[in-house]
């Protein structure tokens, strides 16, 4: 499939996202679904996306790993078009960064900086996805070179409104699927 298809399909998921009028309720029940289907492990070490704008909202999420384990991992840009890996231990530890999503404080990140092979979890967003697991993100593949660096085990948590869910989304070979999705109706193992 072209990329233009994944280009209409990225905009039409981003228009339905924008639609929705109760989103933070809907992002509730995903936040309790995740939390049920997937309870967090003492000694587990759980990536969580820091939401902006209208994604499925993390901040709830980041909380509740936050007070079970006592710190998460949460992904922030790099300039080379990469993740840099940040163990949060206080949300007091985030400032709004590039592209208005909130990362670690700058002059924290090289004493907490984490490595991808040590998640066992990663939890991220996605514009669109499908029930196979493919997802389309923003179309910079932040996630799609984080995914190629972890260990085969760790479990790729998708979290999407029911109205991000398509048929089919056109894949390319580097693009990876994430191994469930969460939405507010349904756990799909994709």
């Amino acid at each position: 499939m072209a990329p233009l298809e994944k280009h209409a399909i990225r905009r039409q998921a981003i228009a339905r996202r924008q639609a929705l009028d109760d989103a933070r309720q809907r992002s509730d029940v995903i936040h309790r679904r995740l939390l049920s289907e997937f309870p967090i492990r003492e000694a587990s070490s759980w990536l969580v996306y820091v939401s902006v704008r209208d994604e499925v909202n993390t901040m709830g999420i980041l909380e509740e790993v936050l007070s079970t384990k006592g710190q998460v991992v949460v992904p922030y840009c790099l300039s080379n078009n990469e993740l840099g890996l940040f163990l949060l231990t206080d949300m007091r530890q985030l400032e709004t960064g590039a592209f208005g999503i909130k990362e670690p404080i700058a002059a924290l990140r090289d004493q907490h900086t984490v490595s991808p092979e040590t998640l066992d979890t990663v939890v991220m967003p996605g514009v669109a996805f499908d029930r196979r697991g493919n997802r389309i993100g923003y179309g910079k593949g932040y996630f799609d070179r984080l995914l190629e660096k972890l260990h085969g085990d760790c479990q790729k948590i998708g979290l999407a409104f029911d109205c991000q869910v398509f048929a089919e989304i056109p894949t390319e070979t580097h693009d990876l699927p994430v191994d469930y999705l969460i939405t507010e109706t349904q756990l799909i193992r994709c």
